[in-house]
């Protein structure tokens, strides 16, 4: 252990530790019991009695009863349900890999899950309960997060005081009130940005140990987050504060169902801005049209990445592949004066294809028009869901933070330096 005074680290379950990294068999089952994209996930999670089987009031066979009683299922039915619910589910390995050193390195670790109490034996079966010195599970326990009581319960466990312990968690309310209790807290994005934040705070973070890819032929990338920078979260928040919205707001509203409607080219732009316009509170499109306008009027292109594009084409097969409206590529042009068709061998824009990711399809269709194999491509996307689905297909997949963390990374799987960086 270093000088840092970081003795502890505490990690939920879902959605860090275990992620739906395919959404093939949701989809698959919403198709066979003709409910709307989305809907099964919204049957389980916005329950009644959800919070009920996370408290420990019901086992988790009554919960799956009522969701069965609900969508008029026999018992088979449910089970199959069940099965087919969590099938896209996948443990993030390589972090469990991670925890277990640091415990090795002296750092005390926890599980601290909203989840039924047969989560304990599901983490027995899976064969990671020895990577945590202590379980909280809200099951047990009959408290949830946010209450602060169950992240004081897990620090008296751990022995520690709340600065001397990190908490990691993929929903905003519960890392918000995290800090409230004292601890140091962060959203939880993927692995390759929780390694920078951890390193920052001075806990030592190994770098992952990564060999060259034999017989790669392209390499993708995403666009805004990668190719183009966004707008720092202290400006969204910035934004946030002046409209009068809480933590959050603008990100879900931009980027919820409207935006994934716009993205497959479900609806048009003027139809995305009403909604917009609606969902913040708005008085029309055109007032939503211009907070875009300034939201966005500041985001630039990253040189490094765009010199690593072009110096690749010497070599790979280089395309696009973006979650984006159908008129993207007039406005990379108008903004940045890009022509996309020049920079890149293939562009994919889900608009244009009607398929968006995490949906493993577009990825086909991209591997299709490069003319490679899902192991003959390496992807970059800043987004942890678009990163597991594509490594899900068989592509190798790098979560993207900025051009210093992870062009090192794609260099060390192409097995050599990009000339131009």
């Amino acid at each position: 252990m270093t000088d840092s005074s970081i003795r502890a680290l505490i990690f939920d379950y879902g959605g860090v530790l275990m992620r739906t990294a395919d959404p093939t068999s949701r989809r698959r089952l919403e198709q066979q019991l003709d409910l709307e994209r989305g809907e099964a996930a919204r049957l389980v999670f916005d329950s009644r009695r959800w919070d009920d089987v996370q408290e420990g009031r019901i086992d988790s066979d009554t919960f799956w009863s009522d969701v069965g009683q609900r969508l008029d299922l026999d018992d088979a039915e449910v089970a199959e349900f069940r099965q087919q619910f969590w099938g896209g589910d996948r443990l993030d390995d390589e972090l469990i890999s991670l925890i277990r050193h640091l415990r090795d390195e002296g750092y005390r670790t926890a599980l601290l899950s909203n989840a039924p109490a047969g989560l304990r034996d599901y983490l027995h079966e899976l064969g990671i309960s020895d990577a945590f010195d202590v379980l909280v599970i809200s099951g047990e326990e009959g408290v949830i997060k946010p209450a602060p009581e169950i992240y004081e319960r897990a620090l008296a466990r751990l022995d520690v005081a709340p600065a001397e312990a990190v908490f990691i968690d993929d929903m905003r309310q519960n890392v918000e009130a995290a800090r409230r209790v004292g601890l140091q807290a962060t959203h939880f994005r993927g692995l390759a940005p929780l390694r920078v934040w951890l390193r920052d705070l001075g806990v030592p973070i190994p770098e992952p140990e990564l060999k060259p890819v034999p017989d790669l032929r392209a390499v993708i990338f995403d666009w805004g987050g990668v190719v183009e920078q966004m707008p720092e979260p202290e400006e969204v928040l910035a934004y946030e504060r002046r409209l009068g919205l809480e933590a959050g707001t603008l990100r879900q509203v931009l980027g919820g169902q409207a935006w994934r409607e716009l993205a497959v080219g479900a609806i048009s732009g003027d139809e995305y801005l009403s909604q917009v316009a609606e969902g913040l509170g708005l008085p029309d499109s055109q007032v939503a049209f211009g907070l875009l306008r300034e939201l966005y009027a500041r985001t630039s292109l990253s040189s490094e990445v765009l010199r690593t594009v072009r110096a690749l084409r010497d070599t790979y097969q280089v395309a696009l592949l973006t979650n984006a409206f159908a008129t993207q590529r007039k406005t990379i042009h108008e903004g940045h004066g890009i022509d996309v068709a020049r920079e890149f061998d293939v562009y994919v824009n889900s608009a244009e294809v009607g398929l968006a990711k995490p949906d493993p399809e577009i990825y086909h269709v991209t591997l299709d028009r490069l003319g490679a194999a899902p192991e003959q491509a390496v992807f970059l996307d800043d987004t942890l869901q678009n990163v597991d689905s594509a490594r899900e297909v068989g592509i190798h997949a790098i979560q993207f933070v900025d051009p210093e963390t992870s062009l090192p990374v794609l260099e060390q799987l192409l097995g050599h330096r990009i000339s131009e960086r």
